[in-house]
């Protein structure tokens, strides 16, 4: 064999360590590439999410909710039926009947959607016997319907 002159020889070490370089190189981006989707799987099961995308609910909707409660309460006390109704409602614990009466007087079918109701009869209060509809948003979202009697045998 004919011995390799030095020239030769210092490419042939070039070569090598490039394709040493190269390969290390390449390995890297390959793990980079299985790492990042076994990453992205762990976080899709494991159910985080990163709060600044999650669906908070916000001040307003809460503000919104509450005045259409004090909204839909003046308007009830105005209306005769509408508010004997809901009286009946609360007395009975109807919950539907009394979601048609607050349908009928301000709210949405989207407010009204998921929210825990709750029908209410309270004691005495110097003769009054009234209705207070409060609301809470969210997480969750509940309406609270109460009666006031001025007995409870009403």
């Amino acid at each position: 064999m004919p011995p390799i002159d030095s020239s030769l020889k210092n490419r042939i070490v070039i070569v090598s360590r490039m394709n040493f370089l190269h390969g290390i190189i390449l390995s890297i981006l390959a793990l980079g590439l299985v790492a990042v989707p076994a990453t992205a799987r762990a976080q899709v099961t494991s159910g985080e999410q990163n709060p600044h995308f999650a669906d908070t609910p916000s001040r307003a909707d809460a503000a919104s909710l509450q005045k259409k409660a004090a909204q839909a309460q003046a308007r009830i006390r105005a209306n005769k039926d509408d508010r004997d109704e809901l009286m009946r409602a609360v007395k009975t614990n109807e919950v539907p009947s009394a979601k048609q009466v607050l349908l009928r007087n301000g709210f949405t079918p989207e407010d009204l959607e998921n929210a825990k109701i709750t029908l209410r009869t309270g004691g005495g209060k110097g003769g009054e016997d009234e209705i207070e509809i409060s609301a809470t948003c969210c997480d969750p979202k509940e309406i609270t319907i109460r009666r006031s009697l001025e007995y409870f045998t009403k």
